[in-house]
């Protein structure tokens, strides 16, 4: 059996064994963070890790006080070094001998003179941070009604930050805790306590995990009310209590989904639910949209209790993010990844998974449709970039791990997995990755270890799966492909798809598709679609005959990813391209299979993204068929491809000569579509797009209730961002509707939408008061300034914010080190987004030219930016 190996891996394992000589042995200093060096150094050499821990919490403290005891089996020698920053010790012991209690780059160093060849426990004193932003333990102030929550977040290795601990996720540990809190307070933790109540504490102990890495351990802790499930299989939901009321409206549905999915998943990968028992907590302010502790979830509470009013597709993503995280208790939790570089095992999988449940459980919402809409198109827009990576990422340091967050772990890896799933067939896929998981339950495992399950579980033959992996795990972009066709007396004489690399870097990857061929209207078939294999591309060819077509009925159309099987952005040929057009204005087009019918508007915007075809051309073809639109979905993306066409790709004359009609008829569907869903998007449109007095003038109807959207309350965030537009549009009644509203609503949420719409103040005061709470504001909340980063670099205010852009960008290694994983990305995509002039363009590339940067913050630049270098592209090609 051939056994797959990455060549970057090949290349990072001999380094290691150069490094192995753990530097620690002699005394050295093993520098900040966790390098791979000492991870691999101290993985062979430490088993049977146990911690037990027991923590003070006290409301409002700074810090919390805790002892450790820490069992382990150590086979090495020389010193071992112990990972624990941002707090302080005040005792140590190992094996009864105390220690010197200096830190150093994040490091307590366990000497060799008091470590034992086999059995040692280390006793440890230790307080830790606590803070509102920016430390493993965060508190949250609930200012509806004044309590207090704390949470902890140790991925991907804050741990440290929060325990003394070997903070890596290969060397996993059996986790034994137990808190002493107020007696209001409900822990909740990995496992299911004991709790024994005093007069003004109570003590929660929680009984051993199974084997779980430092990242997977958690706990959370305040006045949380429960909300236990009802029927076998239903997880607990625990919700602040400000937010009760909210949270009994919405946990039925949400416990039933949690439910189901534990059970497919069981029956899927043929493998129990992992661990004891499982808890939902909702976690206000959580910078993600959920974190997949073992045996306990934490979600975004706004992920789960909607602020604005819900659609379907709302309902839709919110069964995506739990299941995902439901997935993750076996891809994640019982299988984890031996090293952040394949931090794709877990998150692609859980992705492309909970898609693959919600198949199984709610085909009629269609899931490969909504997965083509919203996980595709993310993944392309990074992979087409100068700042995309492989899916496997080499990282030398788990400091830099964050780094390895982003839409190529989320979005291209399903993307890439539901390719897999095609080749190999979804009988061997599932027993592949049934294998996987046995083999390496409560353990670490590598992309080889999945690659040799798949290739031992084929039911028909042992595929080589190495050439197929290395293209598209190994390496970075992806192909962009096209058709050439042509026909004679009405049948085809040649078709072809030719490959091209995005990026120019002269790769080409395996490709497994599916070509659709559509006959004008009579012809029979009305569709047909061919296989497509193509394994082995060579630079010599990239053109793929396929000679099965020929001698077929000449086609209307062609369409290269027929079922959205394979992974690439596949153009239309002009043939193609103006018969699709034609096709979705046709009375019927609505009955087409609703994938196609999506990919069909998609693959026309694929050409203007290209600057193939004009933003203006593509915004006229959508308007014309939007008023008898019936798919709730597609009408959302639509409103977005329109909004954007009209602030970054066109000037301002055009789109001020399209605004009228676009705000017409987005008016028009708001207050007359038959469907709610479909009038709540196209409220959500018409908010970003109205510019015109009277559309601005209809904005302040519906807040002061002189018009209303049919079915749809307005809900408080509704309400913040109607305002904020007539903000950032600089209504002239937009200051007195923001103080109404500001004492109107005086809920905690309401004091962070406040906060988040008046950054959008086309002030310039405003906005470098803004920026200067940005950098130099710890106690203001991570979430505030999140949500307040798009209004402040708002589409109208360029001129405004573009003072401020070289200074984000020169903010960016401090916003690494400090901020949560995914602020990064929020805080660059809302500065360049916010531009759309050669000016701006010319500032980031020559700010990127002399800027000293880490090659990682070099990517996500260039990565962000390529949006910024196509808007002027496409407008310097399509100026009018």
């Amino acid at each position: 059996m051939r056994r797959f190996r990455v060549p970057v891996v090949t290349v990072c394992s001999i380094l290691l064994l150069v490094l192995s000589a753990n530097p620690a042995a002699h005394g050295a200093p093993v520098g900040q963070g966790v390098s791979r060096a000492l991870a691999t150094a101290r993985s062979a050499r430490l088993s049977g890790l146990h911690y037990t821990l027991e923590l003070q919490l006290t409301p409002h403290a700074q810090t919390l006080a805790g002892q450790e005891s820490l069992f382990f089996t150590d086979s090495g020698s020389g010193d071992l070094p112990l990972d624990y920053r941002d707090g302080a010790l005040s005792a140590a012991s190992l094996n009864g001998t105390p220690i010197p209690t200096a830190l150093r780059d994040g490091h307590l160093n366990l000497p060799s003179t008091a470590l034992r060849k086999g059995p040692n426990e280390l006793q440890l004193s230790f307080r830790s941070q606590i803070g509102t932003a920016g430390k493993a333990i965060t508190r949250y102030e609930d200012r509806d009604d004044g309590n207090e929550y704390l949470y902890s977040l140790f991925v991907p290795m804050d741990a440290s930050m929060a325990f003394p601990c070997f903070d890596q996720p290969d060397l996993k540990g059996r986790f034994s805790l137990t808190v002493t809190a107020p007696s209001a307070w409900t822990v909740i933790a990995n496992t299911r306590p004991t709790i024994t109540a005093h007069a003004a504490t109570s003590v929660s102990v929680f009984p051993q995990t199974p084997p779980i890495s430092t990242y997977l351990f958690a706990f959370a802790a305040g006045p949380f009310e429960s909300l236990p499930g009802t029927a076998p299989g239903e997880p607990s939901i625990y919700v602040r209590k400000s937010q009760l009321a909210r949270a009994r409206v919405e946990a039925p549905q949400v416990r039933q989904i949690t439910a189901r999915g534990i059970a497919y998943f069981s029956a899927y990968f043929a493998q129990p639910f992992p661990f004891s028992k499982y808890d939902l907590v909702l976690i206000p302010g959580f910078p993600f949209g959920g974190m997949e502790h073992a045996g306990a979830t934490f979600l975004n509470e706004d992920g789960v209790l909607f602020r604005t009013a819900p659609t379907q597709s709302d309902y839709f993503r919110r069964d995506t993010l739990v299941l995902h995280e439901t997935c993750h208790q076996w891809f994640g939790d019982l299988v984890t990844m031996r090293w952040f570089d394949d931090l794709w095992l877990k998150e692609g999988f859980a992705q492309y998974m909970a898609y693959k449940a919600l198949a199984e459980l709610q085909p009629a919402q269609i899931p490969w449709k909504r997965f083509y809409e919203d996980i595709k198109p993310l993944a392309y827009g990074i992979d087409e970039t100068q700042g995309t990576t492989p899916i496997f990422q080499n990282i030398a340091n788990l400091k830099d791990a964050k780094s390895a967050y982003g839409a190529i772990v989320y979005e291209k890896a399903p993307a890439v997995l539901k390719q897999l799933n095609f080749k190999l067939g979804d009988t061997n896929f599932r027993d592949g990755l049934r294998l996987y998981l046995k083999q390496h339950a409560y353990s670490n495992a590598e992309f080889k270890d999945l690659i040799d399950a798949f290739e031992r579980t084929a039911s028909t033959h042992q595929p080589d799966l190495q050439p197929w992996a290395a293209a598209w795990i190994a390496q970075r972009g992806m192909p962009q492909v096209s058709v050439s066709w042509s026909c004679t007396q009405g049948r085809i004489d040649t078709l072809s798809l030719t490959q091209k690399d995005e990026l120019s870097s002269g790769h080409l990857w395996p490709l497994s598709t599916e070509l659709l061929l559509s006959y004008p209207t009579g012809a029979a078939p009305a569709i047909e679609t061919l296989r497509i294999d193509w394994n082995h591309p060579q630079p010599d060819h990239a053109v793929f005959p396929v000679h099965e077509a020929v001698g077929k009925p000449c086609p209307r159309f062609v369409l290269a990813n027929a079922g959205d099987f394979a992974y690439g952005r596949f153009l239309l040929d002009p043939v193609s391209e103006k018969a699709v057009s034609e096709e979705l204005l046709q009375p019927g087009s609505d009955k087409l299979d609703p994938l196609l019918r999506s990919m069909l508007w998609g693959a026309l915007w694929d050409n203007v993204h290209v600057a193939g075809s004009s933003p203006a051309s593509y915004v006229t073809l959508a308007l014309k068929s939007l008023p008898a639109e019936p798919d709730e979905a597609l009408s959302r993306i639509q409103g977005a491809r329109v909004a954007t066409a009209l602030h970054a790709y066109m000037s301002e004359s055009l789109r001020s000569a399209f605004a009228p009609r676009v705000e017409a008829v987005f008016a028009d569907r708001m207050l007359h579509a038959p469907a709610l869903g479909t009038r709540i998007v196209s409220f959500r449109t018409f908010t970003a797009v109205a510019e015109t007095p009277d559309s601005l003038a209809r904005l302040k109807d519906l807040l002061n209730g002189k018009l209303a959207v049919p079915g749809m309350p307005l809900k408080p965030l509704d309400r913040w961002n109607l305002i904020g537009h007539l903000i950032a549009l600089n209504d002239p009644e937009a200051s007195a509707l923001f103080t109404a509203e500001k004492a109107r609503d005086r809920t905690g949420e309401g004091q962070k939408y406040a906060y988040a719409v008046e950054a959008g103040t086309p002030s310039a005061d405003t906005k470098a008061r803004y920026f200067d709470e940005y950098l130099h504001s710890p106690d203001r909340q991570e979430d505030w300034i999140t949500q307040s980063l798009r209004p402040f670099n708002s589409w109208n205010q360029a001129a405004l914010t573009a003072p401020f852009l070289t200074r984000a960008l020169d903010s960016l290694p401090e916003i690494k080190q400090h901020r949560k994983i995914f602020f990064l990305g929020a805080w660059l995509g809302a500065f360049l987004d916010g531009q759309h002039s050669p000016e701006a363009q010319t500032a980031v590339h020559t700010w990127l030219a002399h800027a000293q940067l880490d090659p990682d913050l070099r990517l996500k630049v260039l990565e962000v930016s390529d949006a910024l270098d196509r808007t002027v592209a496409i407008r310097r090609k399509f100026p009018e």
